[in-house]
């Protein structure tokens, strides 16, 4: 990408966002601003979606936050099988013998913790999902387009896009531009961001193919394998369920030394024994589809975003696969960033609501990397009592500081069991099961669009002050009484939130505390406005 100027060139067309990267993370990011109303452009370099398989599945939280823009139901109806009784066996081979259980804790995909069930859906079954919605919402999507050239000035992006096909060019001018443009991002290049981190863990090669194995996969309940015997030392067998668009397909990951061999090394004869020698079935019928290489690396950003410019996904940070955090984490980067762009592009909040992108995001990205490294290396060690909970590391995080307002709690953790957390700002709303009018709901089915006041069973004096503010502030905000039009049936209301029968808490659209008052005080119009204001920044 050239770093030439753009900023006198003639405008063809203009977009509030200019979204870089067309794959999960990037979608992700166009579902979610088009949920908030919020028009966006997203120029992806490869024609159509993923090809390959790649992720393959998501947590309970990303689930979450699928179901509240509508998608949950798409992923359900074309999701493979996938319960608590699945395992990663350390075996032989497919049909030899199981030495081990590498992992048997699914907490972050079944978890009380949450409504909802994490999924198998593989990424080239997802991905074609979230760009009908995002397209349906009204996100423009161009692929086979490219980014060529970019700026910035105080007023917003100007942009350079080419069409791979015809060469033709297109200049935009956007509002903010988010880079979801992969490890190798040239737009943090172009940036300057720097990474740090423990860098490149190891090289693999990746065989992808077609057979008849996912039999053998179910009698072993194995959602995936790892395989030692005399040929393959530490190979990863990844089976991926059949589709509408294609049939089952598996991936077999090996460590390879780049400074001794290249993929030229891995020809289809050896790809063939090598895969027969992980299933353990010497004549084994297969069909090699592709075999690519990838380097398992672990770097943070120094930073999220540098002006009107926001990384999200590996753009931001890189980590290893193992815990099947990285695609989860990008989305959750993408939904944070999401509601606050719509915010100010809205006029609802002041710029620097955007720097708490970068506040909030950053740190949980240390510690994911940290923790899904560590993961890595007990993985591949005698250690096979993991120390690391994915359920914690992806639902259990609090922002320390941000859009919120703290309760001087120094000693609080960064990351622990969500099912601990009791209402403190920063952490994700808990999910407690409520009723309306006869018919059951969750807590999490209150928030997504607006800012939403909870309010104890006597803290009736919240809605008209609340009514007052919104007006004032000029701002939606959602008031819902738990106790009154919400009936809390298990009576855990204040005990989980942390307030007692007269207090509030105030939601943030992405589901995060904000702020939250124990009791309703002397002046509750004026604690709520100046909560409001704080955190929208204004």
């Amino acid at each position: 990408m050239s770093t030439e100027s753009t900023r006198d060139t003639r405008i063809d067309e203009s977009t509030p966002v200019l979204i870089v990267g067309g794959s999960l993370v990037g979608l992700s990011t166009a579902v979610f601003l088009a949920w908030h109303g919020v028009r966006s452009l997203l120029v992806e370099r490869h024609p159509s979606t993923a090809i390959h398989p790649r992720v393959a599945s998501l947590t309970a939280r990303t689930l979450e936050l699928f179901q509240t823009v509508g998608l949950a139901p798409a992923i359900r109806g074309v999701e493979p099988a996938f319960s608590e009784d699945n395992v990663v066996p350390i075996m032989e081979s497919l049909i030899g013998q199981e030495f081990d259980r590498a992992m048997e804790d699914m907490s972050a995909y079944f978890t009380a913790a949450s409504p909802a069930r994490g999924s198998l859906i593989a990424q080239d079954v997802l991905e074609p999902l979230l760009r009908a919605h995002a397209e349906q919402l009204g996100a423009d999507l161009r692929y086979a387009t490219e980014l060529i050239a970019f700026d910035q000035d105080d007023a917003g992006i100007s942009a350079t896009i080419r069409e791979r096909g015809s060469g033709a060019t297109r200049t935009v001018r956007a509002r903010y531009l988010v880079a979801a443009d992969g490890g190798q991002s040239s737009i943090r290049a172009q940036l300057g961001i720097a990474q740090h981190g423990p860098g490149s863990l190891a090289h693999l090669i990746s065989m992808i193919f077609e057979a008849d194995l996912m039999e053998l996969f179910r009698k072993r309940h194995a959602i995936m394998g790892i395989v030692n015997n005399d040929t393959i030392s530490f190979g990863f067998l990844v089976p991926y369920d059949r589709s509408a668009g294609r049939p089952d397909v598996y991936r077999l990951d090996l460590a390879y030394d780049p400074n001794t061999e290249t993929l030229a090394d891995y020809g289809e004869a050896r790809c063939l024994d090598l895969i027969r020698a992980a299933v353990g079935v010497p004549d084994l019928p297969v069909k090699l589809k592709t075999v690519l290489e990838w380097e398992m690396a672990a770097r943070v950003s120094d930073r999220f975003g540098q002006g009107r410019v926001f990384l999200v996904g590996d753009a931001a940070r890189v980590q290893p696969p193992t815990g099947a955090l990285g695609g989860n984490t990008g989305i959750a980067e993408a939904h944070n960033l999401a509601w606050k762009l719509a915010a100010v592009l809205r006029g609802e909040a002041g710029e620097a609501l955007l720097d708490t992108y970068d506040t909030e995001r950053r740190p949980i990205a240390e510690i994911t990397v940290e923790q899904v490294v560590l993961l890595s290396q007990e993985r591949q060690s005698e250690q096979l009592a993991l120390t690391v909970n994915t359920l914690i590391v992806n639902l259990g995080y609090r922002y320390q500081a941000g859009a919120l307002l703290p309760e001087h709690n120094d000693d609080l953790l960064l990351i622990q069991d969500p099912l601990l957390w009791r209402g403190e700002p920063g952490t994700r709303a808990p999910h407690l099961v409520l009723e309306r009018a006869g018919e059951q709901l969750s807590t999490l089915d209150l928030f997504g669009h607006h800012f939403v006041l909870l309010i104890g069973p006597e803290g009736q004096t919240w809605r008209a002050a609340a009514r007052r503010v919104a007006a004032q502030l000029n701002i939606p905000l959602d008031i819902h009484q738990v106790g009154g039009e919400l009936v809390d049936v298990g009576s855990r209301f204040c005990d989980t939130y942390g307030v007692n029968a007269s207090g509030a808490v105030l939601v943030r659209p992405d589901d995060v505390i904000g702020w939250r008052a124990q009791t309703i005080g002397e002046d509750p119009e004026r604690a709520l406005a100046h909560a409001l204001a704080s955190l929208l920044c204004r």
